[in-house]
């Protein structure tokens, strides 16, 4: 049997046991007599009031325990949710501080970068400024040697003209006992050799015999100093008074002695198309290798050469 049954059966039969006495009992206070006699019996049934009450006990405790866990926990994620908001408003506004940051890094990189290019355009320029200015100051050393060159050959040739006072004529130049004529004036036409031998013999003089190393650089240096440093062309170049227009290959002098040591250009003499048959001095850029043979047809200028005649 239930022990709700149980129950219910027992407190049906307190209920007659109650009806019984009071049918039984004459009182002038029934109702204080109801209640003196009313009492709970010690047996199953109040064992079992008491497990009841333990239990529901138990259970207020347990509820109670739990919804004391339930509240603690509520608490803490209801904390959990607050700081976790409050961590995503301070991550949102450190990550819209730290795009702002990166905007800024980036405009700022972007301005470095134009600064960088605008100097490395500008070390560039200068790099070419400089290197403009060092071609010039090259070229200004390179013309003040020349000019120096120029200003000793010039102080060399004004040494053999004060040595010339008197001794050559007007605008001849002395080395040696020996006076030298240079048709550099361009007012003096370009002739031919036969020509311009004659142009010496006027001057009572021979176109030019070179009888050593001393003299070829002589009027090499000559030729510099009287500023005739043009490049070279055929039409540049000065008679001498040698020719092999009788045997091919055998130059001689005009005073008839076989030529043994020339200053030739390289290459030279070819004899080009057959009749390059007289020889020329020419103002190159080096005085051991001037001469060139030449058509004698050709126009050129010439030097002419005379002793100086001692009077007694």
């Amino acid at each position: 049997m239930a022990d709700s049954e149980i129950f219910k059966d027992k407190v049906t039969g307190s209920y007659n046991e109650l009806d019984n006495h009071h049918e039984f009992s004459v009182d002038d206070h029934p109702l204080y007599s109801h209640a003196r006699s009313f009492t709970v019996r010690n047996g199953p049934s109040s064992r079992t009031y008491k497990l009841a009450a333990i239990s529901l006990g138990l259970l207020s405790v347990i509820f109670l325990v739990i919804i004391i866990g339930l509240s603690v926990h509520i608490n803490r994620v209801s904390d959990s949710h607050y700081n976790l908001s409050l961590n995503s408003s301070r991550t949102s506004s450190q990550i819209a501080q730290l795009r702002s940051d990166l905007k800024n890094l980036n405009d700022t990189t972007k301005a470095l970068q134009n600064k960088q290019n605008e100097d490395t355009n500008l070390i560039r320029s200068l790099q070419a400024l400089l290197r403009t200015e060092t071609r010039l100051k090259s070229e200004q050393q390179s013309q003040n040697r020349n000019l120096q060159e120029d200003k000793q050959k010039l102080k060399s040739q004004l040494l053999h003209l004060e040595d010339n006072c008197g001794q050559c004529p007007p605008n001849w130049v002395l080395m040696n006992k020996t006076c030298y004529f240079f048709s550099v004036s361009e007012a003096i036409p370009r002739k031919g050799w036969a020509a311009g031998r004659q142009e010496c013999t006027k001057k009572e003089a021979d176109l030019l015999v070179i009888n050593s190393k001393e003299e070829q650089v002589f009027i090499f240096d000559t030729l510099k100093a009287l500023r005739y440093n043009l490049p070279f062309s055929y039409r540049n170049g000065f008679w001498m008074g040698l020719k092999d227009d009788h045997t091919e290959g055998s130059w001689t002098w005009l005073n008839g002695t076989i030529m043994t040591e020339g200053y030739w250009m390289d290459g030279e003499p070819n004899d080009d198309l057959g009749y390059e048959d007289c020889a020329a001095v020419y103002p190159t850029n080096n005085p051991l290798k001037s001469w060139n043979d030449v058509p004698c047809s050709h126009p050129l200028k010439w030097i002419c050469e005379k002793e100086i005649t001692i009077s007694s």
